[in-house]
C-alpha cells in the first residue's frame, strides 16, 4: 500500500508534473475529502485505486493546482456513454463503473492484479500458439478538457465518458426540451474551456507504475516493454 506522498513521487518520476505542483494537487484533494486522509507520517492514510484514479484525473484536467478540487470532481463524475467499443474480457459497464473515476480505478486494479496482462497473454497465445513473441496490452486515458469528456482505452475496448447533461440533451425529445439543458451545459463547462482546446493523455507506463505502487509492488510490468 502507498501513501499520498509516494503517489506524488512516482508521478513526478514519470514527469506528470513537478513535485511542487503535484504536492499542491495532493493537498487540495485531501482538503476536499476526495482522497483518503488519516493522520501524518506513519499514521497517514494508504491510497486506494480510487484515490489514485482521482489524483490522476485531477492532474489531467487542469494545469492550475488551486482549481484541483473543482476540476477533479467535475471530470471524475462524467458518465459512461452508450457509444462504446467493448473489451469483452475486461468489461466496463454502467453498473460496475458508471463514472470516470470508478472506471479508471477498475483499470488500475486490473493492471495491479495481473488480470489485464493475463488477458493479453491469452490473446497472444491465440494468435501465435507457442510463440515467444509477447505483445503488451494497450491501455490509456484521453481527457478532453474543453468538452469535459474522456475516453478510456483497454486493449480493444474504447469507453467514452461525457458530461451528464450532454446525455440528457441527446435523450431529450425535441429542441424545446434540449434548449434549457444546452444552456445548463454551457454554464457548467465554460470554466474548463479555452481557445487551446487542450487534450491530456495518460499512457501505459504511468498507469502501470501507479497501479503497482498502490498494490505495494514495484513499477515494473509482467508483459511490459521493459521485459
Amino acid at each position: 500500500m502507498a501513501l499520498l506522498s509516494e503517489l506524488v513521487s512516482i508521478c513526478e518520476t514519470h514527469r506528470l508534473d513537478t513535485g511542487a505542483t503535484l504536492n499542491v494537487f495532493a493537498r487540495r484533494l485531501r482538503e476536499a475529502g476526495r482522497v483518503s486522509k488519516a493522520g501524518r507520517g506513519r499514521g497517514a492514510a494508504h491510497m486506494t485505486y480510487l484515490d489514485a484514479a482521482r489524483f490522476l484525473i485531477a492532474c489531467a484536467a487542469t494545469d492550475h493546482p488551486e482549481r484541483t478540487a473543482d476540476a477533479e470532481y467535475a471530470f471524475s463524475n462524467i458518465t459512461l456513454s452508450d457509444d462504446n467499443q467493448w473489451c469483452e474480457a475486461f468489461h466496463i459497464t454502467a453498473e460496475n463503473a458508471p463514472t470516470l473515476d470508478l472506471a479508471l480505478a477498475k483499470l488500475l486494479e486490473g493492471i495491479a492484479t495481473g488480470e489485464i496482462d493475463a488477458i493479453q497473454q491469452g490473446k497472444n497465445e491465440e494468435r501465435r500458439p507457442g510463440s515467444a513473441l509477447r505483445i503488451p496490452p494497450f491501455f490509456g486515458l484521453i481527457l478532453r478538457r474543453s468538452h469535459v469528456s474522456a475516453s478510456l482505452r483497454i486493449m480493444e475496448g474504447y469507453y467514452h465518458f461525457q458530461h451528464p447533461t450532454l446525455a440528457a440533451i441527446v435523450a431529450a425529445p425535441d429542441y424545446l426540451a434540449q434548449k434549457p439543458l444546452m444552456e445548463e451545459l454551457e454554464r457548467d463547462t465554460y470554466r474548463f474551456r479555452t481557445g487551446k482546446n487542450l487534450v491530456a493523455e495518460l499512457e501505459e507506463k504511468l498507469l502501470r507504475a501507479v497501479a503497482h505502487l498502490i498494490a505495494g509492488k514495484g513499477a515494473g510490468s509482467i508483459i511490459g516493454p521493459e521485459n
